[in-house]
């Protein structure tokens, strides 16, 4: 099964992943530096990572896998993420 990762911090969409993620039993991780608000979703995985301008994406490319979905509005995530993950 896939996985979701969320940008938390530049991501205008988190409420429609988290009913997309309901409706197809998917696991989201909101990854942030904190400045967002936990959801009690069980589905919902808050990870908080170090300040800086590029640490929720450098977490998202560490963990992301081949078929996850990465959403971001950051290009540098884009060009960070395995070849093999990005859309073409």
């Amino acid at each position: 099964m896939l996985d979701v990762f969320v940008d938390g911090d530049a991501c205008p969409v988190k409420g429609e992943v988290e009913r997309v993620a309901d409706r197809h039993g998917l696991i989201v991780y909101i990854v942030t530096n904190g400045g967002v608000r936990p959801s009690a979703n069980p589905r919902i995985r808050h990870v908080i990572v170090t300040a800086g301008a590029d640490a929720a994406d450098d977490w998202i490319a560490e963990h992301i896998q081949p078929f996850d979905i990465a959403i971001t509005a950051d290009i540098t995530a884009r060009i960070a993420l395995p070849e093999n993950n990005r859309l073409r």
